[in-house]
């Protein structure tokens, strides 16, 4: 994978720590806190299966590629973190440094739906 052209870092993203809270009964609140907003390129990577509005199974269905900077690494985004992104949320897979040149941070991430 090449390292992204002037211009194509055209979508802005939010990325965003996801932490469980309990709630009462058996319930669990999902809360959100910004780590970062970034301008991103946005990949679809593979025909993800949908039924009526839900995926079926799991797996990487896009790929953001952000600048890479002190909030947004591949050592401080994880599988703890989801991006939103034109009203969509998607979880992190995995993060690493693109090509290993240390300028931008490849995100692989799964479909989760709406926002």
């Amino acid at each position: 994978m090449s390292l992204p052209a002037a211009g194509e870092l055209n979508q802005r993203i939010a990325i965003k720590a996801q932490a469980d809270q309990p709630a009462m009964g058996a319930a669990i609140t999902q809360n959100y806190t910004l780590l970062s907003n970034a301008w991103a390129k946005h990949q679809p990577v593979g025909a993800a299966i949908f039924f009526g509005t839900k995926q079926v199974g799991e797996g990487l269905t896009d790929r953001f590629i952000v600048r890479r900077n002190d909030l947004v690494n591949e050592q401080t985004v994880t599988a703890n973190h989801v991006i939103e992104c034109r009203g969509t949320r998607y979880r992190v897979r995995r993060a690493s440094d693109l090509e290993g040149a240390r300028q931008f941070t490849m995100i692989e991430a799964e479909c989760l739906g709406n926002v």
